[in-house]
């Protein structure tokens, strides 16, 4: 179970959190391979630089702080996307 997320569509609050990446086959690869490995370089480099310039600071001024923080670098890190399946509805959504 997930931290208490609502479903857009019928605000119930038994939203799953399920994982899904993106999976090419051998012909994309062929095709498109060198520009996917350019993007995934060019992310590495905006999150880290997302990482240097903005989340250090903020959790250094949330721990000052007493408060927590969610680092915002790990969307750019992680291939996993966050998206929640609601059982009442049948909803998919990503919050």
């Amino acid at each position: 179970m997930s931290m208490n997320v609502r479903c857009p569509r019928c605000g119930g609050t038994r939203a799953m959190l399920t994982s899904e990446s993106k999976r090419h086959g051998c012909f994309w690869l062929v095709l498109f391979g060198i520009y996917y490995a350019v993007w995934s370089v060019i992310r590495f480099l905006i999150g880290f630089l997302i990482l240097i310039l903005f989340d250090w600071w903020i959790a250094i001024l949330k721990a000052i702080a007493g408060k927590g923080y969610s680092w915002r670098s790990k969307r750019w890190f992680s291939p996993w996307r966050r998206t929640y399946y609601c059982p009442d509805c049948g909803n998919n959504f990503r919050a």
